[in-house]
């Protein structure tokens, strides 16, 4: 699978092309499906696992659902050391997204449950799971650097943070000797979408701008919802768009992009997921995309799009730009 370094002072990691997503991981009594697909993901490649605090919060006493799934999972196989794992922190509860939660003592808090919960004393790769532009940076960086100064954190990540945003802060915690975040997670896919489409302004999606950004500074990105909740997949089979979560992508330039992938489909022998997901490996920055299934079968066939790779021709077809 490809793989891209990400390293300090200290530590060394390197990503993979794929990382499995477990939002889903909802129920206290599903670890049987959960370890299967676990299971299945390491052998048939993969090594990093995302998650977060704030999983599952939407349902009753459903918060750390998915952080627990997976620190049963780590304690049954005994495989901790062999493992990337990600997870997120600093997520407003669900019922006031408009109110952040970043201060020391909410980001200590969440942490210290999330090690709990994942059954370890340190996290590879944190996120701050959303920002608040109103906090400076300077009152969130020096604690994000204890946790890391600490152990209890490897690396620091930022999750739907602008691009001028993580620029402020890691020059900040550069010119002052703290650790700075070294890879972004947004909302990223072939399909174009934004926040005013999601009905989430708390939410950062890839544009224009900040793909020059990436670009520019070779910053490494953890894609959430690369394949955009099935569009391409599920209308290639001749589903119809009924869905919610999917017609924030129906849009006179996705669906162009979907004629596309067909036709890649055709030449290729790929699949549509397959198709999605080397899209972003083929990116001028390194990316890792973050996949979620609900069906075996899925995880397969994601797997396979590991090594996949596309010359900047295909890429070209593929954005509609030939």
């Amino acid at each position: 699978m490809i793989k891209f370094e990400i390293e300090n002072d200290k530590y060394k990691i390197e990503m993979p092309a794929l990382t499995f997503g477990t939002a889903s991981f909802e129920k206290q009594d599903n670890d049987e499906e959960y370890f299967e697909f676990l299971d299945k993901y390491v052998e048939l490649g993969g090594n990093c696992i995302d998650t977060a605090r704030a999983y599952c919060g939407w349902l009753e006493d459903g918060e750390g659902s998915s952080e627990k799934a997976i620190g049963r999972w780590l304690e049954a196989r005994n495989n901790r050391k062999d493992i990337i794992l990600v997870t997120k922190g600093g997520h407003p509860l669900h019922e006031s997204m408009n109110v952040s939660r970043l201060s020391r003592e909410e980001l200590e808090s969440d942490l210290t449950e999330s090690l709990k919960a994942l059954k370890t004393d340190y996290i590879d790769i944190y996120f701050l799971h959303r920002d608040d532009e109103t906090k400076p940076v300077e009152e969130i960086m020096p604690v994000l650097d204890d946790f890391v100064k600490s152990g209890r954190v490897h690396f620091l990540g930022a999750s739907n943070w602008t691009t001028e945003r993580i620029e402020e802060a890691n020059r900040f915690a550069v010119e002052n000797g703290l650790e700075p975040f070294r890879i972004s997670q947004i909302y990223y896919s072939l399909a174009h979408t934004s926040k005013e489409a999601i009905g989430d302004e708390t939410i950062a999606c890839m544009d224009m701008k900040s793909h020059s950004w990436y670009s520019k500074n070779n910053f490494p990105v953890m894609a959430f919802s690369p394949q955009a909740k099935g569009f391409f997949s599920k209308i290639a089979r001749g589903n119809s768009i009924t869905h919610q979560m999917e017609s924030q992508f129906v849009s006179t330039a996705n669906l162009a992009r979907l004629a596309k992938v067909k036709q890649m489909c055709d030449e290729t022998g790929a699949t549509p997921a397959m198709v999605v997901l080397g899209y972003l490996n083929s990116q001028p920055f390194p990316v890792s995309s973050v996949f979620s299934v609900t069906k075996m079968w899925q995880l397969e066939e994601d797997m396979k799009a590991g090594n996949m790779i596309f010359n900047p021709r295909q890429l070209a077809f593929l954005e509609n730009k030939v």
